[in-house]
């Protein structure tokens, strides 16, 4: 049976996230005007490959003849793939696709010493989240001696068992030239997919579109595009459903019912989506409301199943000890601001309470969707950067 898996490319800024995506799958992620001026990854980028397990020596490929032995394979995942920014001010974006994710590939740099700050970090999210399947793409092992390879390769090893990784193979990849992708597809081919309940669906909305061009008469519009995937459960073509926050209507917030009418994913129109599928997902909503990304950062349920909806959230929060001494200097203090990200949403918020390990939160002129139960991460603002500080889980 065909599985569908996401997988997250993160690391580290200029490690080489976006060249080796392009390698895995002939397609650049950097899609956005600003994005291909600069020349870095400031949205979540996606991409999607096919991959194919041989009949003959079970190696896992990109094409229907194994790469590896030339014989026949038939088709075992299809690969939705998440290119998420590295640079430290887009830490927030990153945490944001994240709990959609499978496994993640770490890209880390043979030319700089490991890890960089943001290296640690995307591998302090992942932990978090819970992504157990992990493979670490070495890259720029070219323009570096052998003795320098080596020695890197070393710090990775160190740095992965430090953060309670072991036994995570480090594959030196060349990715303009192809060199070991094929290498690194065998360890992706290994991942294993979510497992899941089809019952009480949670898309996250990481994106979303109006995808009508200008001119479009009234009788053609096509309802507004909301693009992510989903964390639990299943939705449908023709499913009813609710997207949190929704709009501000009198000062008042309001959740957004619409129906499903199309769903489309990279590999062409879907039945239903489900959790290991990035999809976008046509409703009959006003297509003004989905321009330029306005409801990224959505939750998307069932009519059956709505979630809590209040401007505040209590966790039991369990802080990242090392740099609660060496980052922030001091402990998470009562009227602090900070960032919260739960599910796709993103929302500052402002510390109530603190109790042994229990926060509380409170949100100005705002209102979070949560489910008792989901996680919830933590960034703490130094030097006018929000750096992850902990986690913990919602219990009210």
């Amino acid at each position: 049976m065909v599985k569908d898996i996401v997988i997250d490319i993160i690391g580290s800024f200029a490690d080489g996230k976006t060249t080796l995506v392009r390698a895995l799958t002939s397609e650049s992620t950097l899609r956005h005007s600003e994005e291909k001026k600069r020349g870095i990854t400031i949205r979540l980028g996606y991409a999607h490959f096919l991959l194919y397990k041989c009949k003959k020596c079970s190696s896992s490929s990109r094409h229907e003849k194994c790469e590896i032995c030339g014989g026949d394979s038939e088709l075992f995942y299809r690969v939705s793939i998440i290119d998420s920014p590295g640079h430290k001010t887009l830490m927030t974006i990153m945490l944001s696709g994240a709990p959609l994710t499978s496994g993640a590939v770490l890209v880390i740099a043979a030319n700089q010493t490991c890890p960089q700050p943001q290296t640690e970090e995307h591998l302090e999210a992942i932990k978090i989240i819970g992504v157990k399947n992990l493979v670490v793409a070495q890259t720029k092992v070219d323009i570096v001696g052998a003795e320098r390879a080596r020695q890197s390769k070393a710090e990775i090893e160190e740095f992965l068992a430090k953060n309670g990784f072991k036994d995570i193979k480090v594959i030196p990849v060349l990715s303009v030239h192809d060199i070991n992708i094929t290498e690194l597809i065998q360890e992706i081919g290994k991942f294993a997919s979510l497992e899941y309940d089809s019952k009480n669906p949670k898309m996250l909305a990481v994106r979303s579109f109006d995808v009508n061009k200008p001119g479009t008469e009234i009788n053609d519009l096509s309802g507004g595009v909301l693009g992510g995937g989903l964390k639990a459960g299943e939705l449908s073509l023709g499913d009813d459903i609710l997207i949190y926050p929704g709009i501000f209507v009198n000062n008042v917030w309001k959740p957004i019912k619409t129906e499903i009418k199309e769903i489309q994913s990279e590999f062409g129109k879907e039945k239903k989506a489900v959790p290991g599928l990035m999809v976008g997902v046509k409703t009959n909503i006003d297509p003004s409301l989905a321009r330029r990304d306005s409801l990224a950062g959505s939750l998307i349920v069932s009519t059956e199943n709505p979630p809590e909806f209040k401007d505040r959230i209590s966790i039991t929060y369990i802080p990242l000890q090392e740099k609660e001494k060496n980052v922030f200097k001091k402990q998470l203090q009562k009227n602090e601001v900070v960032l919260l990200n739960v599910l796709a949403s993103k929302i500052l918020g402002t510390v109530t309470l603190i109790q042994n390990d229990k926060v509380t939160i409170a949100f100005t002129n705002a209102l979070l969707p949560y489910y008792i139960g989901d996680r919830a991460i933590i960034s703490r603002k130094v030097d006018n950067v929000w750096v992850l500080a902990g986690s913990g889980t919602v219990y009210a």
